[in-house]
């Protein structure tokens, strides 16, 4: 039986779309496909398509934690677009599609007196980025108020899409990352939607905590085209098994252990490749200052881990996650 082309499965998909207008960096080529999804049916529908054609997908949220290339992507992008959001008072639950802006949940969330993503105030992105790559910060971590998720990912049996629903331990959540950002496979597993967790506050009180979330981040961190930090914290070897196991996320590191700490140590405050810059009022951010390229945003943070790599002997890993064809 001849398979059918995309286009024809997928009316609505947009060929030739440049990337840089949809990540936060403003950086990236030419994706073969585009396609937008502001329904869970249309996401699914979507992944099915691209599956049955062979054709691999990314799923694209906020566009922020990202460094797409400059070669694009040979494939379909998927933005994710859903934006349903169901709270559950009387539980203390909220389930939210993963296309939802954590902006978004924080808002909703404070609006009913529920409390817990607080600490994700100024975090860009959206809950199906933030949980698949378990951000956080302040010492917790999103992963830490999963209860469960549905995933759409392929069945063994008759490798077709479906919809599973897990509780939190299946994503083994670990700092920064999970199951499915360590996952390899040309056809990733996606979150649909999210169940998450949280306790009843005082209103006084989440607004007294954002406040103070915003204070910081305000003082410590940039405004400008970047994606976020770039390198996770070097974990110490005592802390790394506590991660996933239901804790509240990581203890917060010692300002001397932090990677933005071991950076500006390490003079990366002065690096810049072309119009990419590392960020003066915080070193684990670059800055795309005046249409940088993705390859010089990428050889920028080689040269930063190089320089903490010779000054420290420790080599840090990204947070973010490079996309597309390098």
């Amino acid at each position: 039986m001849k398979v059918k082309k995309i286009t024809e499965i997928l009316p609505e998909i947009r060929e030739q779309v440049v990337m840089r207008d949809y990540t936060s960096l403003k950086v990236g080529g030419v994706a073969d496909y585009f396609f937008e999804a502001k329904k869970i049916e249309s996401l699914v529908r979507a992944v099915r398509a691209s599956v049955a054609c062979q054709i691999p997908y990314f799923i694209l949220g906020g566009g922020s934690n990202i460094l797409f290339s400059d070669y694009g992507l040979p494939g379909l992008v998927i933005k994710n677009s859903t934006a349903n959001i169901a709270v559950l008072k009387e539980k203390s639950q909220v389930i939210v599609d993963s296309g939802v802006s954590l902006a978004r949940l924080i808002m909703e969330t404070t609006a009913n007196d529920l409390s817990g993503p607080e600490f994700l105030y100024g975090v860009p992105g959206t809950v199906g980025g933030a949980v698949y790559g378990n951000a956080g910060a302040y010492g917790q971590s999103i992963g830490d108020y999963v209860k469960n998720l549905t995933v759409l990912k392929i069945d063994p049996k008759d490798n077709i899409p479906k919809i599973f629903q897990f509780d939190r331990l299946w994503m083994d959540f670990e700092y920064r990352s999970s199951k499915l950002k360590k996952n390899k496979s040309r056809f990733k597993p996606v979150i649909l939607s999210v169940r998450f967790q949280f306790s009843q506050n005082r209103k006084e009180e989440i607004m007294r905590k954002l406040n103070s979330y915003k204070k910081d981040r305000l003082k410590t961190q940039p405004i400008g085209l970047s994606a976020g930090c770039i390198f996770k914290n070097p974990i110490p070897a005592e802390l790394k098994n506590i991660t996933g196991k239901g804790s509240r996320g990581m203890p917060e590191l010692p300002r001397e252990r932090r990677a933005g700490y071991l950076l500006d140590q390490a003079g990366a405050k002065k690096l810049k490749i072309g119009a990419a810059v590392v960020s003066e009022k915080h070193a684990n951010f670059v800055l795309n200052s005046d249409g940088a390229k993705a390859s010089e945003i990428r050889s920028l943070i080689e040269e930063m881990r190089e320089r903490v790599s010779q000054k420290f002997n420790i080599v840090l890993e990204e947070e973010i996650e490079y996309v597309g064809q390098w």
